[in-house]
């Protein structure tokens, strides 16, 4: 297991002292950062694949439930990505949810909440530049002593403006023949198109494939795009 600091303030050091795993806490304002050792044993869930019998993170909420962090992390130039991963309650051992192969999520623990955001890489940058954005945030907190878990897609993604959805759908009802990766991105754009508002846009999105057949990765790729308007329909028929 990684080697973690528990970032706890001083005064709640003696509520911590007889421990045996290294963890994660909030930090208020005025905490010290110092080597701790939880009161707590935690293991993974055994229906997590990938995951090492230890956790790779533990955190703990000031009202006392601990959570466990299993599965797979990637190590990034500026920051780390879980994949196949599980955040689960050590007593119980319990699985609150998991994220498989297909997602791609950052973590952080802030004012007592864990965060999962589950990051997308889409064309969402000026002149339709790829960027990692957060898609679906899920966040862990307490409430009575108890682990709540609220999951929402994140609606302050930056939409496209007029000219870049005039933009985008003129590109699509004038594309001609076009290698691969240059029809996979055309959809992305048309996905981030439906996604601010447009419906044509996302009439045009549901039936490309109809005027480009995709193969291979980019027709997976395709229907991962898909599952994300789907849920995008969902929670915008909900509101």
């Amino acid at each position: 297991m990684n080697s973690l600091l528990f970032f706890v303030s001083v005064a709640g050091l003696g509520l911590l002292s007889a421990c045996q795993q290294q963890m994660e806490s909030s930090t208020p304002a005025t905490a010290q950062s110092v080597p701790i050792r939880p009161a707590v044993q935690c293991s993974c869930p055994t229906e997590v694949p990938l995951a090492n019998t230890q956790p790779d993170s533990l955190f703990a909420f000031a009202a006392g439930p601990v959570l466990s962090v299993c599965g797979y992390k990637e190590q990034g130039k500026r920051q780390e990505f879980f994949s196949e991963f599980a955040v689960s309650t050590c007593q119980p051992r319990k699985v609150l949810k998991y994220w498989d192969i297909r997602e791609k999520c950052r973590l952080s623990f802030r004012q007592d909440t864990l965060t999962v955001e589950s990051v997308k890489n889409l064309p969402a940058g000026k002149n339709f530049a790829y960027e990692f954005v957060a898609f679906r945030i899920d966040r862990f907190f307490t409430a009575k002593g108890q682990v709540q878990h609220q999951s929402s897609l994140n609606q302050k993604l930056r939409p496209y403006t007029a000219e870049e959805i005039a933009r985008v759908k003129k590109d699509y009802e004038t594309a001609g023949a076009a290698k691969p990766e240059k029809r996979i991105e055309l959809a992305n754009r048309l996905l981030l198109s439906a996604f601010s508002g447009d419906q044509q846009a996302g009439s045009y999105f549901r039936q490309f494939t109809s005027k480009f057949p995709l193969e291979g990765a980019y027709a997976e790729e395709y229907a991962e795009l898909q599952r994300l308007l789907r849920d995008w329909d969902r929670q915008t028929a909900r509101r």
